[in-house]
């Protein structure tokens, strides 16, 4: 039996706060939902911004909780309905942001993929995990690596 219910926040070390924060909201349109900066927050400066029911937090390099600090990932995905699919893939390239396409399938899923200023990958990927598996990969968009 799972004890979670799924991703309640992700966070993500960025070099520059103010180009991650114009890439989350103007790019991918997350709201802010947080900031935190001076003492009360140990002089710790974040973006906290909102993706459906996920906060992701953007932070500047320091060390956080269990002295964690970043460190490389490949990339992490966010649930979009397939309703909502084309206008979420619109809405960023519209805004300049290169997207890589794939399917999964043939035919069961769509991702998209883009990366942030930190190359941090975000994924938009029409999918319901609780299913399992939805099956091989397969390039929609030319050039696609790694596929």
């Amino acid at each position: 039996m799972t004890m979670t219910s799924g991703v309640n926040e992700l966070v993500l070390e960025v070099a520059d706060l103010d180009a991650a924060e114009r890439f989350y909201t103007e790019v991918l349109g997350f709201p802010v939902i947080e900031r935190w900066e001076g003492g009360h927050w140990r002089n710790r400066e974040a973006v906290w911004v909102l993706a459906g029911g996920t906060r992701i937090g953007l932070w500047k390099p320091a060390l956080g909780i269990a002295r964690a600090r970043g460190g490389v990932h490949v990339h992490y995905a966010l649930s979009v309905s397939d309703d909502e699919y084309d206008a979420v893939v619109e809405r960023v390239r519209a805004r300049g942001a290169q997207v890589d396409e794939v399917e999964f399938g043939p035919g069961n899923a769509r991702s998209a993929y883009v990366a942030d200023p930190d190359h941090n990958v975000v994924e938009f990927w029409t999918w319901d995990v609780k299913q399992g598996s939805p099956g091989a990969p397969s390039a929609i968009s030319e050039g696609v690596f790694g596929v």
